[in-house]
């Protein structure tokens, strides 16, 4: 029966607490704040895919010429 009192007690508090901060406005505060950093994330995501790719680009292209070395190396040989 304690436990019962004590978790209505607590659910209540935190209920109270809830609906201040909600007329306070501050969940819209927290809702924007979230909003900027899923778009910074996202940004900087976009990034460090872009540069992989830009990377990959050029890791096949020196290794395309390395190729086109070695060929004309055993042509002429």
């Amino acid at each position: 029966m304690r436990k019962i009192v004590i978790g209505t007690v607590l659910g209540a508090a935190v209920g109270y607490f809830a609906r201040k901060m909600q007329e306070k406005g501050f969940f819209d505060q927290m809702s924007d704040e979230l909003c900027q950093l899923k778009s910074k994330t996202k940004k900087k995501f976009n990034d460090v895919v872009n540069t992989g790719k830009n990377e990959a680009e050029d890791i096949k292209y020196r290794a395309q010429k390395i190729g086109e070395k070695g060929v004309d190396f055993l042509k002429d040989s």
